[in-house]
């Protein structure tokens, strides 16, 4: 692969946050005395957080905005990425290889940049990075390269001089056709790997692969 830019999801593919954002909403929901169904997360995949709070006040009919009901879940996630989360293997030593080589970095993630950024900060990594984009600046999810598109926009080049790592199916399909590089990076919670190694240049169960 030739690349001199590089975008990068971060969660579930820099940090181990999946487990959290799994736990997130259906706790939030149990405090209104609703349990979420097995397939919820699935449902609420590919959203921004900004679509995720409009869904769910829809969706169960909450009193609460959307604008409060994101509050509250980044409230709950925040203490998590402030405290907890950690990276995943070979991220560290991997960012590290590529400032070397001259590569250019960025994140671009679906939650959110404040709420990634002390979880970065804290495990060492937010140096690596020119910039961090998130899906609430573009108005839509990795279903739409969009985010991808702001991201290149930034560096000022163009998709096919840049590679986007990601771990979730979808949003390596969003980018592959939008005509950017990949890098598939397995993700125990997402099932279709199958989806991941087809849409990924190079698929790898952890950064150390590519060291």
């Amino acid at each position: 692969m030739d690349f001199r830019y590089a975008i990068f999801d971060m969660d579930g593919t820099l940090i181990d946050s999946i487990p959290y954002w799994d736990r997130l909403v259906p706790e939030f929901l149990r405090g209104f005395g609703i349990e979420a169904t097995a397939k919820l997360n699935q449902e609420m995949s590919a959203m921004s957080m900004q679509e995720c709070g409009l869904w769910l006040k829809e969706r169960f009919e909450l009193r609460s905005s959307a604008e409060d009901i994101v509050h509250a879940l980044c409230r709950d996630i925040g203490r998590h990425y402030a405290e907890d989360i950690l990276l995943k293997p070979g991220v560290k030593e991997y960012l590290t290889y590529l400032k070397r080589q001259g590569i250019r970095m960025c994140v671009a993630t679906a939650s959110s940049v404040e709420l990634g950024r002390p979880a970065l900060e804290r495990n060492g990594i937010l140096s690596c990075f020119d910039f961090l984009v998130d899906c609430g600046m573009v108005g839509v999810g990795k279903s739409s390269p969009a985010v991808y598109h702001l991201a290149a926009e930034k560096f000022g080049t163009q998709a096919s001089e840049c590679v986007v790592a990601e771990d979730s199916a979808y949003a390596l399909k969003t980018a592959k056709k939008a005509g950017f590089q990949t890098i598939g990076v397995y993700e125990r919670s997402e099932p279709d790997q199958e989806t991941v190694r087809t849409y990924s240049d190079r698929y790898v169960k952890s950064f150390t692969e590519l060291l």
